[in-house]
């Protein structure tokens, strides 16, 4: 143990790095070194011209790069302007020393942009902030003093490492800098906003803002000449700290001169910006700013930016009312209509929201044509660029799962045994595509039942609420909205976010989603401006309904609360007889109800069409409570008395669709109205040209498709669910099976089938023909000539069909099992079905029409017009009607119904045909 006691010894002294420097520093020759001995000396005089020669040495980079090298260099030079700092205001202090000591300072740290300079006189100086500081503070240092020590702190300040790391700790500093802004001298306050704008630029804008420096930056606007240095500054603290800046520029009482900026002659865009900016992101100055003189000095100039100036005044209550007074709302909506600047409508749409607090302004608003003209238009140009129509498709998988389960059935047992399959065939609902009173799912229904069928409550009272903000009785899908009113859900559009961060992104993508955030915006004042009773006499048009309408349904992710507009006119009684004459019914259930997913079966869930739909059936629900009484009844009678063929038929349409009341129903034969319409309309092709092709609205369904829609409501969701319930998908046989033509025998007797230049069609045996077809067994097995001379030739005539159906006729004929019985189109499958009419083959009309069968499957609304003609001709199988109308009235659009009734108004037994049994399909059987 030591001497010490076992304590450790002492640690040994490390090296000072200033000692170190200088033994580095005796390494390499330094030529300053007998200057800066005489800077440092007592000799005042003599320290004077050596601080002169040593500016005049250090006159490039080169050489205060070689001075700085040598560390002793920059530490005795900082070491002389703290002495000369400690000494102002004393005798024994010399001016030319100070000064030229900070000024070659000063050009050290402007060379070097590195932080290595900057440390140096750090470490040289712990207080060198300070001793600045006390500079600014003094009364008796020379102004030249105080601008080179501005120069100095600028140049440090350059650097943003230093700024974090040094200089932002300085408070005080800052708050000397920002003093100096009032001095009279310019090249002090160039030098201090030369540090401000540096400091912004390094995302340091605090320490200006808690320097006051807002405050002394709002003083400098009334110099013209500084204007564009102080603008650039006050950007960015605008962006950053707009509260704060609004507080100290309203203090610094300059709204004058930023009013007078807007209406400088030099045409810089940059400083109208500005004033537009800071107008719209203040309060205090924005209050000093709203005048009179203001709107008028507006609109008396003829400047491109106006616009968006008066817009900016929408933002208080008293802005509003001046917009509103003064005529300057109009020039703002001209504005908005005539501009193709997406900036400027955004401005506009932006202005135009406020209003929202303002009863009067929408009002305004609502009876300005141009405004709501617009709005139409820029929601119709959006829908037609942005078109994203539904696509149905079928469900494969599921179809598969179907055949799956229908094949695992037992034989002979009923396939409903199974209960989870027979729920899960529901492909979309079983209700009427023009049905709106769709009712409460049961709780014992399957998940996928539930998803497609959405539960609804009780319908609305008979009368709306004069209430703008109170509406009817909600009716909408679980789950459940938290608020029904219109002003809860919107109220979160005005919320304020806070700052958002800065994307980059594709020029092209951010252009997209302004447009769509401008048409959001548009609706949204719909939306809003039909919350008022006032307002709905201007809104209530078929352009504005068309447009919503367009909107929800033809674009991809629309804003559903936008159908708030159709379901507010719906509600309102007062205007229930204008909505008739609009056909408000048939454009909701033709846009939304009538939606493309509910028109093919098995179809794959598309929550946008159910959606639709969804909102559909809700408005209709709202507007047929107002319509099936007394007062909306009489309107609709008062239609039926007029000689006009189309009136009435429109009249029976709507009594039909909208009248649920049976005494009301009875009053009028509404249903006989429209059959026979219906029969007028296809009693010959000039009339189906003239009357059944032509739509009673501007881009509306066909004359006739609205009356199948109508008649459509008359069937039963029991009888769709009876009629669709079984169905099976038809998967045509690829692989395997048997082909009775490619194995007949040399014993068997062949029946040769040939086409009118005896080229033969196919050869089959006789026995099978004759067991499946009544007509080739009477043919061939009765004392006729073709049994009594042996004949086995049967000849095609050429308009009976194709060569190749006929063929595929004649396997399913012989009971062929393998490929060679594939049923590939529509058009096959009703040649078939002709063919095996007028050959008595019942067990082939059997087979197509089978639960599994190729005609379920291939039948829909496309298809409609070949196979329906065929079904009227021939009904060769006892569901086959039942499914073609069922398919007719509800898995067919407009332009298939047209097109399937269009094909068979030329044969008026036909037609006749169609009439009587789609009657008895809808009145008996449903």
């Amino acid at each position: 143990m030591s001497e010490r006691g076992g304590q450790p010894p002492p640690k040994k002294r490390r090296t000072n790095d200033r000692q170190r420097s200088k033994s580095a520093d005796l390494t390499v020759n330094n030529e300053y070194e007998d200057v800066v001995e005489k800077l440092k000396g007592a000799d005042k005089e003599s320290a004077v011209k050596a601080a002169k020669k040593l500016k005049q040495m250090l006159s490039n980079a080169a050489k205060i790069g070689g001075f700085v090298a040598h560390r002793r260099n920059l530490e005795d030079l900082v070491s002389v302007f703290s002495r000369e700092t400690a000494l102002l205001g004393t005798s024994m202090y010399h001016e030319d020393i100070h000064r030229y000591s900070i000024s070659i300072l000063a050009n050290c740290c402007y060379i070097d942009k590195t932080t290595s300079t900057g440390n140096q006189i750090r470490r040289a100086s712990r207080s060198f902030l300070d001793q600045a500081v006390r500079i600014f503070e003094s009364t008796t240092s020379n102004i030249e003093i105080r601008v080179a020590t501005c120069r100095l702190i600028g140049n440090l300040c350059n650097n943003k490492e230093l700024v974090t790391s040094w200089l932002s700790s300085n408070t005080i500093l800052f708050d000397r800098i920002a003093l100096l802004l009032e001095s009279t001298n310019e090249n002090i306050v160039t030098q201090c906003l030369r540090i401000f704008l540096f400091l912004s630029n390094h995302s340091f804008t605090r320490v200006i803002m808690l320097s006051n420096g807002g405050f002394y930056l709002g003083k400098l606007l009334a110099k013209e000449e500084r204007r564009d240095e102080v603008v650039k500054i006050l950007k960015v603290l605008l962006k950053r700290h707009r509260n704060d800046l609004d507080r100290q520029l309203a203090r610094s009482e300059c709204s004058e001169h930023v009013i007078g900026m807007f209406f400088e002659r030099n045409n810089n865009k940059h400083r109208r910006q500005f004033v537009i900016d800071l107008f719209s992101n203040s309060i205090c100055i924005r209050e000093q700013m709203e005048t009179e003189k203001f709107i008028e000095q507006l609109l008396a100039c003829s400047l491109p930016e106006k616009h968006r100036m008066l817009a900016a005044f929408s933002q208080t209550a008293w802005g509003r009312a001046k917009l509103r007074t003064s005529g300057a709302l109009d020039v703002v909506v001209d504005v908005f209509s005539t501009s193709d600047s997406i900036e400027e409508k955004l401005a506009s749409v932006a202005a135009f929201r406020h209003f929202v607090h303002d009863n009067a302004g929408m009002r305004h608003l609502s009876e300005n044509l141009i405004f709501v003209n617009t709005v139409v238009r820029d929601v119709n140009a959006y829908v037609e660029k942005n078109r994203a129509e539904c696509e149905p498709t079928v469900d494969l998988e599921f179809v598969q799962n179907l055949r799956a389960r229908g094949e695992g059935a037992e034989p002979g047992g009923e396939r409903q045994d199974v209960e989870e399959p027979a729920e899960n065939r529901l492909h979309k609902d079983f209700y009427s595509m023009w049905s709106y009173d769709t009712p409460q799912t049961s709780p014992k229904t399957s998940p996928r039942r539930a998803s497609m069928s959405p539960q609804y409550n009780a319908p609305s009272p008979s009368y709306s609420f004069p209430s703008s903000v109170a509406s009817s009785a909600p009716s909408s899908p679980e789950p459940r909205r938290t608020s029904e009113g219109i002003l809860d859900d919107l109220s979160d559009v005005e919320s304020d976010n806070g700052e958002e961060k800065v994307e980059k992104e594709n020029e092209d993508e951010k252009k997209r989603r302004q447009e769509k955030s401008i048409i959001e915006g548009e609706l949204w004042l719909l939306t809003w401006l039909s919350q008022d009773d006032h307002n709905l006499q201007f809104l209530i048009r078929a352009d504005v309904v068309d447009a919503v309408v367009a909107y929800l349904r033809s674009t991809a992710d629309p804003d559903f609360r936008t159908y708030r507009v159709l379901r507010r006119m719906a509600t309102h009684r007062t205007y229930v007889y204008r909505l008739l004459d609009l056909q408000f019914h048939v454009r909701i259930l033709t846009g939304l109800c009538a939606s493309p997913c509910r028109m093919l079966k098995y179809a794959k869930t598309c929550k946008h069409c159910d959606k639709c739909s969804e909102h559909g059936r809700e408005i209709l629900r709202e507007f047929a409570s107002h319509v099936d009484n007394s007062y909306g009844d009489a309107h609709i009678n008062s239609q039926f008395t007029k000689e006009d063929f189309v009136h009435r038929t429109k009249a029976a349409i709507a009594k039909i669709v909208l009248v649920k009341e049976r005494i009301r129903l009875a009053k009028v034969p509404a249903l006989t109205e429209l059959f026979n319409a219906l029969a007028h309309v296809m009693s010959s092709v000039e009339n189906f040209e003239e009357l059944g092709k032509m739509t009673t609205y501007e881009n509306g369904p066909s004359f006739v498709s609205q009356i199948i829609g109508a008649l459509s409501i008359l069937i039963s969701g029991q009888k769709i669910k009876e009629l669709c319930e079984n169905d099976m998908w038809y998967f045509p046989v690829i692989d395997g099976g048997e082909c009775v033509l490619q194995k007949t025998s040399s014993v068997e007797e062949l029946l040769h089938f040939t086409d009118e230049k005896n080229e033969e069609i196919a050869a089959a045996p006789m026995r099978a023909i004759c067991e499946n077809s009544h007509y080739f067994e009477g043919m061939f097995s009765s004392n006729f000539v073709e049994k009594t001379e042996a004949i086995r030739k049967f000849q095609l005539q050429s308009e009976s069909c194709p060569p190749g159906d006929f063929r595929l006729f004649i396997h399913l004929l012989a009971t062929c099992t393998g490929p060679c019985t594939v049923v590939a189109s529509a058009e096959q499958c009703a040649n078939l079905l002709a063919l095996s009419d007028q050959f008595l083959c019942p067990t082939i009309s059997k087979q197509l029409c089978a639960d599994d069968g190729p005609l379920r499957t291939l039948l829909n609304g496309r298809s409609l017009h070949t196979l329906l003609p065929v079904a009227l001709a021939t009904n060769a199988h006892p569901t086959l009607l039942d499914t073609v109308y069922l398919t007719l009235v509800r898995f067919s659009s407009s332009e298939d119904v047209t097109k399937a009734l269009e094909a068979i108004c030329q044969n008026s037994t036909v037609v006749n045909t169609f009439v009587t049994s789609l009657r008895t399909f809808l009145t008996t059987k449903c």
